[in-house]
């Protein structure tokens, strides 16, 4: 009798890796299961040797009606990633199990499963929940302060002060000279509306002393912008919202600074200064700027003096505001893998390196998240960033999904987005798993997901492929993938926008509630609900097909599983497998469904329609 070939799987999850955080030498037990049961699976890991050592699993009881098999092995001393796969027998045939399934051939080390080893990333961002901030334009409370307007000029434009439900103008009018007046005291103040859409994490554009309305143009990165409520306010906000269960991330550029800071102008005063050499000057003495932007003089990272006040020193301006009154949680890193770099020097990862290491003595669950809309494996490895903002493995993908051009095949800077063929599900799919399965284990559970930002048109303003229901299918998705989902602020009530520059996506917010979205807002409640009394944390992640167009993320662990079903099709009925899935009866928690279960699940799913199932 022909034996059947089994359906094995294993990943990185609390469940199948524990410790999931191994430290050096400690011993890690690893499982996989099987549908059948094995004549023997065998682990393939880095031995202390520098060889491949090789033991046994054994039969470990079940999982989810699964047969599981485990083993407990001692991690390396000396590595920075331990590397793990499997291999198995079926009649006459050898196999290996690695990050890429099934093969005849031994997996590259590349394809292996592999484990950070001392990984301190923060743990409590797997489970929150992100909402970005811009801080002109979300809440203005305190009337007292801010832009006064004609108070100065900037780049060829002079400071105004609209009235805040007031369309911004265009950059070629405004120069981001267009104070809206939104302060710290104002993002204080709706604390309740942030804790009712599930969010316990804030991430705030800069908040530092500048002249411009976006602060990446910083004057002094130690004093707060008055315009915002200065130092105070930020720590009254930070105590506020840590009192209510918040986090606060502050985004910082230390690539750059403005015109007008303190640094500059002692360097342009004085060629022997310290600060001279804080900065880039070209062969004719003209200041080198970052990607040429007359504004923003690059800093130059050769210089000690600038590591020690921007990072290293207790006192430095990174270490400051994670310490008391402020003790802020988190820096988003402005433009990250740009710094310390120009011409010959090339100085991005030592700096990097460097921030990590002595901000982390200071407070060990920081977190450091970078922009960069590429690949990121090479900063996040353990070494340098704890994440990036996941534009590559997340939002790219669900605006592809949209049938959106990626904004990189685009002039512009991907501002006037072209509509094109939408991905189809065994697509996104791909791009997906590829994307999560490219980076060590557990880095994936520390990513900033997210599909709008204030550096993108706003999604839902792009009239082009906007579908309510197509729509809402992305947000559930950007909710059920590893890591932590960050709104830009507004897109829960459909915040007006337009496409053509950053402008059209720093709208005012809408405080007016006859102008909200109910129904938006009630999905985000929903699903803000669903994530915070779920906690997917570190459960396990399985994304496939289901068909052409609909595509299933589980998350999975022993007798429970959530699934969001992320549908653009008509209605229909689709098959979705019940490998892996715990016993019990399916319910669907959000939208409308019909379930029945033979032998995998049945959904007779609506119009474009997605939904959350959850197994418990």
């Amino acid at each position: 009798m022909t034996k059947s070939f089994p359906k094995i799987y294993s990943t990185f999850s609390q469940d199948f890796v524990s410790p999931l955080f191994p430290k050096k030498g400690e011993k890690v037990k690893v499982s996989i299961v099987s549908s059948e049961k094995m004549d023997s699976i065998i682990l393939k890991y880095d031995g202390q040797t520098g060889l491949v050592f090789n033991k046994e699993l054994k039969e470990d009881g079940r999982y989810n009606g699964l047969i599981k098999y485990s083993i407990s092995v001692p991690t390396t001393l000396d590595d920075e990633l331990f590397h793990y796969y499997f291999a198995f027998f079926v009649g006459e045939k050898s196999f290996y199990y690695s990050k890429k399934g099934v093969t005849r051939y031994t997996p590259n080390t590349d394809d292996r499963f592999s484990l950070v080893l001392d990984l301190d990333a923060p743990d409590w961002v797997a489970s929150a929940t992100c909402y970005q901030i811009f801080p002109d334009r979300f809440c203005n409370a305190n009337s007292a302060i801010g832009a006064k307007s004609g108070e100065y000029e900037f780049d060829g434009g002079k400071v105004t002060t609209p009235n805040w439900y007031d369309k911004p103008k265009a950059w070629e009018y405004s120069r981001c000279c267009d104070f809206y007046n939104g302060d710290l005291k104002g993002i204080e103040s709706k604390a309740n509306y942030l804790k009712a859409l599930g969010v316990n994490c804030v991430y705030l554009n800069p908040i530092f002393s500048s002249q411009s309305v976006h602060r990446y143009d910083t004057i002094d990165f130690f004093q707060v912008d008055e315009k915002l409520g200065g130092n105070i306010a930020l720590a009254e906000l930070t105590n506020t919202f840590h009192k209510e269960g918040i986090k606060v991330v502050l985004d910082i550029s230390i690539n750059h600074t403005g015109l007008e800071a303190t640094w500059l102008k002692k360097a342009l005063k004085d060629e022997n200064s310290d600060e001279r050499g804080f900065y880039y000057f070209n062969e004719d003495g003209s200041l080198g700027c970052w990607q040429d932007v007359k504004t923003l003089p690059q800093l130059n990272y050769s210089s000690e003096k600038l590591r020690d006040l921007m990072y290293k020193n207790k006192n430095s301006v990174m270490q400051k505001f994670l310490l008391p009154p402020y003790s802020i949680d988190g820096w988003r890193l402005d433009v990250a893998p740009e710094v310390g770099r120009r011409g010959k020097s090339q100085l991005c990862k030592d700096v990097w390196r460097e921030v990590r290491k002595n901000l982390k003595k200071t407070k060990k669950d920081l977190y450091l998240v970078g922009e960069d809309w590429d690949d990121s494996k090479e900063y996040i490895a353990g070494d340098m960033w704890d994440a990036t903002m996941n534009y590559y493995g997340s939002g790219r993908i669900l605006r592809s999904w949209m049938g959106e051009r990626d904004r990189f095949l685009e002039k512009a800077w991907g501002h006037n987005p072209e509509k094109e063929e939408p991905w189809n599900a065994e697509e996104v799919v791909s791009a997906l798993n590829e994307a999560l399965l490219d980076l060590p284990g557990q880095v994936p559970f520390f990513s900033m997901n997210l599909f709008d930002s204030h550096d993108t048109p706003r999604l839902h303003n792009d009239e082009q492929v906007f579908d309510r229901e197509i729509y809402k299918g992305v947000v559930l998705a950007l909710y059920f993938l590893p890591g932590m989902p960050n709104i830009y602020y507004g897109d829960e009530i459909l915040l007006d926008g337009e496409l053509g520059s950053n402008e059209g996506a720093r709208y005012p917010m809408e405080w007016r509630e006859n102008n909200w979205d109910k129904d938006m807002l009630s999905l985000y409640r929903e699903i803000g609900k669903i994530r915070e009394e779920k906690s997917f944390s570190y459960d396990s992640i399985n994304i496939l097909p289901l068909d052409s167009k609909a595509f299933a993320i589980e998350r999975i662990r022993e007798n429970k599983a959530y699934i969001a079903v992320i549908n653009r099709g008509e209605e229909r009925t689709i098959s979705l497998p019940s490998f892996l899935l715990p016993e019990g009866e399916a319910k669907v928690i959000l939208g409308n469904a019909k379930i029945t279960k033979e032998k995998d699940y049945s959904i007779k799913i609506e119009n474009k329609k997605s939904i959350v199932i959850a197994i418990e």
